[in-house]
């Protein structure tokens, strides 16, 4: 799994293991879904379904999940209230962070022109119903603490920690970003990255 045989270039060990370790918390139950629940959202997120084949799973999420993988750009705040008035804030805000990280993770799969990792199978369980309280909307789409992106899933915490424990190998940790002259070795420094990322958002219409 991840192992990158077919890889143009070589890709560092740590999203390797990353990697695995998003797809070891997909294979999870989570906060509101069991794990079947979540494999069958991520594979009509990546599918472009937005319709689920049994109702009673939500079609608003769904269609949050698949809106939010295919043209985030398109996603309102009314694509997550919607999601979030038929299942719930922890639901959505789970469905968030599964979908952004499946999103991450394909995104650089395609960049490398390698097929896509098929989804891990479904361990059994019920939802963990670990969901944090006394959060509220901050003139934003979900419940969240004051702060900035980092803390935009802590409704969800089990969520919120692989999410926030990728941005390190993906982008740069919370600590790295208190220096302008971080260097990653191997990698780019501080200015390469931020010109990458700083495209990406501009190419997906992505702005907070």
């Amino acid at each position: 799994m991840f192992d990158f045989a077919f890889s143009p270039v070589p890709v560092r060990d740590d999203l390797k293991l990353t990697y695995r370790t998003i797809w070891e918390h997909f294979a999870r139950p989570g906060p509101t879904m069991d794990a079947k629940q979540r494999s069958a959202l991520l594979a009509a997120a990546r599918s472009g379904r937005s319709e689920p084949a049994v109702p009673a799973e939500g079609s608003a999420l769904w269609h949050l999940g698949a809106t939010l993988y295919a043209d985030p750009a398109a996603v309102t705040e009314s694509t997550v209230r919607d999601a979030a008035d038929q299942a719930g804030d922890a639901a959505a805000t789970e469905t968030v962070g599964l979908v952004a990280m499946l999103s991450a993770v394909d995104g650089a799969h395609r960049a490398l022109g390698v097929a896509l990792e098929p989804l891990p199978a479904p361990a059994p369980g019920p939802a963990t119903q670990n969901i944090a309280s006394g959060l509220k909307r901050r003139r934003t789409h979900l419940p969240m603490p004051s702060g900035a992106i980092p803390s935009a899933l802590d409704l969800v915490p089990e969520v919120a920690k692989v999410y926030r424990d990728s941005f390190g190998p993906q982008y740069m940790s919370e600590s790295d970003m208190a220096f302008s002259d971080f260097e990653r070795t191997p990698g780019l420094n501080r200015a390469q990255i931020e010109l990458v990322s700083s495209r990406t958002s501009f190419i997906n219409e992505c702005f907070y």
